[in-house]
């Protein structure tokens, strides 16, 4: 199942956004409410002790309460007097002269017991105020104000003079209105900027993506019959700009590798079709009618000859496919190198001979950790091509010498010549130089390829310098043994 990147990544960005903006409100929702409250709470605490502090004791017994002009005007202000400096009423005897009007249920009260639990006091007086208990725990200082709330009321309680017990209270139902009003007031806000950042983010999550899309597109167009198309670097930018210039490379590598692929098929084809006719021919030749034994025997060489070729295009074809598969495992022992050059050298002296090519090596004892046999099929593919696209009474110069810790072999000829444009080419599979040449020499085209594969898999590498009407020098460069390096 598809997932869509634009859909994820909108998502968690989403959630993200959610989560900070919840966060963010609920704090300042609990900072709003814990400000409110402890404004109401600090006035309380402050009205209980002044209560507290106006309480005496009358001379013929009992309590009496002297209440400063601002605490009479606190709790028995009028609500719509609120927000103005109304000047406190005028008291006698701790009793407002006018009497106490009529007070809304949302403001302030308080209560007085005495030691007995007797209400001697309270504001306003027809309010319903329930007696605190006061525990008994040793390490709590009963004159110290203890909170109780409800859901719309906070209240404080302590100990006051003469084993009394002073309360006072208020109704927060405004309060919580506010602060309910700011938590609303909060999630509007926060929800606005949410759907205003999700625009946003859909807006730039299309915009990202737009060259994603384009690459796409771009790689649907794409077969094995269609592989120019590349991707436009102009319309991608940043990080997605450098992975359309790496794959516009490996469309390139792909186009290339394709390329040869199809040239690979065809050269094979035609290096197996011409043996292939010069054997169906001759036979069909022989058998139209009866013929002397030697036409007989001259048939069956030519044929022989033809099958040689085939034979030596399928072992290198096989030998490639497997190097390509991996599958050619290298037997490696100690090998001498000059050791291995001195054999092939008299493997190919006939053909030497026989083209009039004289052969010449020098060198020093090398020692490498190799498969001696590939290194042998490396050195003969050198030393043929050398004679083969050698000129008539030409030479060539085989050497071998230490360079650090690398073996170096070099196979030089005084042949025409690899012009420059093919010099690139040339450890390709059926690349040829002079085609018609090649072909009158015999060469499959392929020994050159698997020299270099001989070359790297040995963890070394193998080049070449050419001038033409000259001669080439191919150069082979092989790692030596810790125990070989002087």
């Amino acid at each position: 199942m598809f997932r869509s990147i634009r859909g994820t990544l909108l998502f968690w960005y989403t959630l993200i956004l959610v989560s900070v903006v919840v966060g963010f409100g609920a704090a300042l929702y609990i900072k709003a409410r814990r400000s409110v409250m402890g404004e109401i709470h600090a006035e309380l605490e402050a009205r209980l002790q002044g209560i507290a502090g106006s309480l005496a004791v009358r001379p013929q017994g009992g309590l009496e309460l002297k209440l400063p002009p601002e605490y009479l005007w606190y709790f028995r202000k009028r609500p719509w007097d609120e927000g103005k400096k109304p000047k406190p009423p005028a008291v006698e005897g701790g009793e407002d002269v006018a009497g106490p009007p009529k007070k809304p249920s949302d403001d302030p009260y308080y209560a007085i017991w005495d030691r007995e639990g007797r209400l001697v006091d309270a504001f306003p007086p027809d309010r319903q105020v329930t007696r605190p208990e006061l525990d008994d725990d040793p390490h709590h200082d009963p004159r110290k104000p203890r909170p109780r709330d409800y859901d719309t009321v906070h209240e404080l309680y302590a100990q006051g003079p003469q084993g009394t017990l002073i309360l006072v209270g208020h109704d927060i139902t405004k309060a919580n209105e506010r602060v309910q009003g700011f938590l609303l007031a909060v999630l509007a806000a926060g929800g606005g900027a949410i759907a205003a950042a999700l625009a946003g983010g859909w807006f730039l999550a299309r915009r990202t993506l737009a060259p994603v899309e384009r690459m796409t597109e771009t790689a649907s167009r794409i077969s094995a019959t269609n592989l120019s198309e590349r991707i436009d670097l102009a319309e991608t930018e940043s990080e997605l700009g450098r992975l359309a210039t790496v794959l516009n490379g490996a469309l390139d590598r792909l186009e290339a590798a394709f390329r040869r692929q199809a040239r690979f098929t065809a050269d094979a084809s035609h290096e197996l079709r011409t043996p292939l006719s010069v054997v169906i021919s001759h036979a069909e030749l022989a058998l139209k009618k009866e013929r002397a034994p030697e036409q007989y025997r001259q048939a069956l060489e030519t044929c022989l000859r033809a099958a040689g070729r085939m034979k030596g295009v399928v072992e290198g074809l096989l030998t490639l496919a497997r190097a390509d598969g991996q599958e050619q495992v290298l037997r490696l022992a100690p090998v001498d190198l000059d050791g291995v050059i001195e054999e092939v050298v008299t493997l190919v002296a006939p053909m030497a001979a026989e083209r009039r090519v004289s052969i010449e090596f020098s060198g020093e004892a090398v020692e490498i950790l190799g498969d001696r046999e590939r290194l042998r099929e490396l050195v003969t593919n050198l030393v043929t091509n050398a004679i083969r696209y050698n000129r008539e009474g030409g030479s060539v110069n085989i050497s071998a010498r230490r360079e650090g810790n690398h073996a170096v072999l070099e196979v030089a000829d005084t042949g025409l010549g690899i012009p420059e444009a093919d010099q690139p080419h040339v450890f390709e599979r059926f690349y040829r130089v002079d085609k018609a040449r090649c072909c009158e020499q015999g060469g499959s085209g392929l020994g050159l390829a698997i020299a270099r594969w001989i070359a790297e898999a040995h963890g070394g590498s193998i080049g070449l310098k050419s001038r033409e009407g000259v001669g080439t020098i191919f150069m082979v460069r092989l790692p030596c043994p810790p125990a070989a390096v002087s």
